[in-house]
């Protein structure tokens, strides 16, 4: 009996030491377009990074932003949005760089690398992934009414700089390309971002109403939310819902 007790705590204890490792994660910002010709490849490395990852059972979260300043040269990429816009070049006024492009990749808020560059980009993810998160934190799916996703989350710190932010992403999506510099060619997408929104100074714990009416039925399809700062964006801690 003492034996079987051991070898009990000794599986507790490694399965105890998982769950702590796998809280480490890295959060994985593109900022991409189809009218951009060098962000085909960017966004299949993203791909790549997502389904490595989560055969290595790694905390890494992608997110695909379509930027709409590609628009007006031939194609407008459907997903693209102004609010995407506007979150790359409140980066590219914290990051040393100082410079908006596309592919441009962004991990845990911090370092920024070309998106096409899978080795850069798989070092940065590496360093994220040897940090110990500054806070615990819990995303949890309440209730999906229609186009509505009731949202709450617990966090261990409160601090007036903090901002949740919210971003719903789908997978599997396609364009046939019809203009621009990939004129002729089918594109396909994973973890396009559809629907993104903050919540500042978020608290110990708090519930959103969520709209998910960009959301196209029948794609894979997930909320990913991280706690940054405001001033630096650094991002402390992130969190996974998959939705049907």
């Amino acid at each position: 009996m003492k034996r079987i007790a051991f070898l009990v705590c000794l599986i507790l204890l490694f399965f105890s030491g998982q769950a702590q490792q796998n809280s480490r994660f890295a959060v994985v910002e593109l900022f991409t377009s189809e009218g951009c010709s060098s962000c085909p490849a960017a966004d299949k490395i993203l791909s790549e990074i997502s389904k490595e990852s989560r055969q290595k059972n790694q905390e890494v979260y992608c997110l695909a932003y379509h930027v709409d300043y590609w628009n007006k040269l031939g194609w407008k990429d459907p997903y693209s949005k102004f609010q995407f816009t506007r979150r790359q070049e409140n980066y590219s006024r914290v990051l040393p760089s100082k410079e908006l492009y596309t592919p441009q990749m962004i991990v845990n808020g911090t370092t920024e690398l070309i998106g096409s560059k899978k080795e850069k980009a798989l070092s940065a993810i590496s360093l994220a992934l040897n940090k110990k998160p500054e806070l615990e934190f819990d995303l949890k799916l309440d209730s999906l009414v229609a186009d509505t996703a009731f949202i709450s989350w617990k966090i261990s710190k409160s601090d007036k700089n903090y901002v949740l932010q919210l971003a719903l992403n789908q997978s599997g999506l396609s364009s046939k390309i019809d203009k621009g510099e990939n004129a002729g060619k089918t594109l396909t997408h994973d973890h396009v971002v559809r629907a993104f929104t903050a919540v500042n100074n978020p608290g110990f714990s708090g519930q959103i109403k969520f709209l998910l009416k960009d959301k196209d039925p029948g794609f894979q399809s997930e909320i990913i939310g991280f706690i940054q700062r405001k001033q630096n964006y650094s991002i402390l801690a992130a969190g996974r819902i998959t939705l049907l």
